[in-house]
């Protein structure tokens, strides 16, 4: 099943109603996390957060960290991109090439990611909404994540990045996309499943951890 860990309904950058979401995602038979920064009760809650300074992106994350499901940085910048992998609270290091002639993952943001554990992503409206040349060096950009994935061993997360229920892709579309741009059959079904559950395990045992911490404070 696909777990696609960035939608964003009207309460965010969408334009549908996460009611509307959820019904399309049960039709596709993938499941969705709605990152909206709202903490949802009938559906996986998360936060994209968009900040201009890395001091900016702790004050939000120290706030939003325990609310979510998982927690995802809006990446493109430099600064931002290495203050994200270097934070153990960050789960998804959002479409770090957005704004960029390159992929936005160097050797400094790729040995990061593996040793903290943040995924970084590739969302799939990138690439089907790229035309002509755009396409090409969009798809340049992947295989340099890719690549780089293999090599350093951070988890690459796919999602749609859809703002509408039409941008969502179902679990067979996604995985089909990824093995034509290069993607093994195992590299693109644990993009699409398997890093998504593990971040959402990751963040459900951190959370119980806390938890417990604060209990035994309390006593």
């Amino acid at each position: 099943m696909f777990i696609d860990l960035r939608v964003h309904s009207l309460n965010s950058s969408g334009v549908d109603s996460p009611a509307r979401l959820l019904r399309e995602a049960a039709s596709l038979g993938i499941k969705l996390g709605l990152c909206d920064g709202v903490a949802y009760d009938n559906a996986l809650s998360g936060i994209e957060i968009k900040a201009e300074s890395k001091r900016a992106m702790i004050r939000a994350l120290r706030k939003s960290w325990r609310r979510f499901d998982y927690v995802v940085v809006h990446g493109g910048e430099a600064k931002i991109n290495r203050a994200a992998t270097r934070d153990t609270r960050v789960d998804i290091l959002a479409h770090p090439y957005l704004g960029r002639r390159d992929s936005g993952v160097d050797v400094v943001v790729a040995r990061q990611a593996a040793e903290n554990g943040v995924a970084i992503e590739v969302d799939l409206w990138s690439i089907i909404s790229a035309k002509g040349i755009a396409r090409v060096r969009q798809l340049q950009k992947v295989h340099r994540i890719l690549l780089l994935s293999r090599k350093y061993g951070f988890d690459i997360v796919v999602t749609s990045g859809a703002k509408s229920r039409y941008e969502l892709r179902g679990s067979k579309e996604a995985e089909a996309i990824l093995t034509s741009i290069g993607f093994s059959q195992s590299e693109a079904r644990r993009a699409i499943e398997e890093v998504p559950m593990e971040i959402l395990e990751k963040k459900r045992l951190a959370k119980q951890e806390l938890s417990r911490g604060v209990r035994l404070v309390e006593d």
